[in-house]
Order: C-alpha cells, then sequence, then structure tokens
C-alpha cells in the first residue's frame, strides 16, 4: 500500500489562516479582496498571502513564506522544526502634503499602540510625479522569528490585531 504524501508546515498554516479569515469573512466582520498562492521556481519557495478589508479607506494582507532552506528541509527530514515566516501590511491612500513625514509617524504611532514596539515596523508611500494620484502608504509589520504548526495560535491571534488596525 502506497502512502499518502503529507502536507508541509506551510500547507497545513495556509489552511488554517485561510479557514480562519474565511469564517469571518462569511460572518460580514471583514471582506476578503485579494487571495494569491505563488510557488516561485526560481527560488524553490512558496508564498501565500490573503488580503482582507473592513472598508474602503484601507486593506490588510496577511502573507506566510518558506523558502528552500526550510521546504526542503522538511521534506528531506534534516530539519527538526521547520516553519513559515509571517508578514502583515497595512495599505491605505494619503493625501499630498509637505508634512507627509510627520503623518506617517502619526500612523506608526497608531499601530504601535495596537502591535506593540517589539516588532519590527517599516513605513513608507508612493507618489506619482505625473499623476494627480493620491499617495499611497504602506505599513509592514514584519515577525523576528518564524511560526511553527504548535504555535498556530500564535498565527490565528495576528487577525484579531488586523480587525483593530482595519477599524
Amino acid at each position: 500500500m502506497k502512502r499518502m504524501f503529507d502536507p508541509t508546515v506551510f500547507d497545513n498554516l495556509k489552511v488554517i489562516i485561510e479557514g480562519a479569515i474565511y469564517d469571518l469573512d462569511l460572518d460580514g466582520e471583514l471582506q476578503v479582496v485579494n487571495r494569491r498562492d505563488l510557488v516561485d521556481l526560481a527560488t524553490m519557495s512558496r508564498q501565500f498571502s490573503m488580503d482582507i478589508a473592513v472598508s474602503a479607506a484601507m486593506f490588510g494582507r496577511i502573507e506566510l513564506s518558506s523558502n528552500l532552506e526550510n521546504i526542503s528541509g522538511e521534506l528531506l527530514k534534516r530539519l527538526d522544526r521547520p516553519g513559515c515566516s509571517v508578514t502583515v501590511s497595512f495599505y491605505q491612500e494619503g493625501k499630498r502634503s509637505s508634512i507627509i513625514r510627520e503623518s506617517l509617524e502619526q500612523w506608526k504611532k497608531e499601530l504601535q499602540n495596537i502591535w506593540g514596539e517589539s516588532w519590527e515596523m517599516e513605513l513608507s508611500y508612493t507618489e506619482s510625479l505625473d499623476a494627480p494620484e493620491p499617495i499611497k502608504l504602506c505599513a509592514t509589520i514584519r515577525f523576528d522569528r518564524l511560526f511553527y504548526e504548535d504555535n498556530v495560535d500564535d498565527l490565528q491571534e495576528l487577525i484579531p490585531y488586523m480587525l483593530s488596525t482595519l477599524r
């Protein structure tokens, strides 16, 4: 009898976070606005992301990724504890102004009130010089550790923080 192939840690975490987000979408708590599930054959890595929103003002993205070291280590049984990297990002439009830096600093303080100050947080903006489009603001929170199957509760706990940020 042939043995069934075991899903990777990446696949298991992806299914859990995807299910939790879709449950909230069905309950009307949020709306899933985009979803990506990518395999990069050049780097032999995986990436999964879901974009969610509660209003048109801002959307958030949760992204799981796994690199060659974790994928191959798990499949070849050379890693005792394979895991995934996680980032959370938020995107919104902003007004053109001479005080954009101050606006970003204020947003960073608001995010730190929700997420705390122990995580790496990067804020940036993009602006089209040739078009009157609003500027686009982005805040990315990177966690300085891998997420594993045995701490899936930590991964699921990110969703209420995302909802607080989006509200």
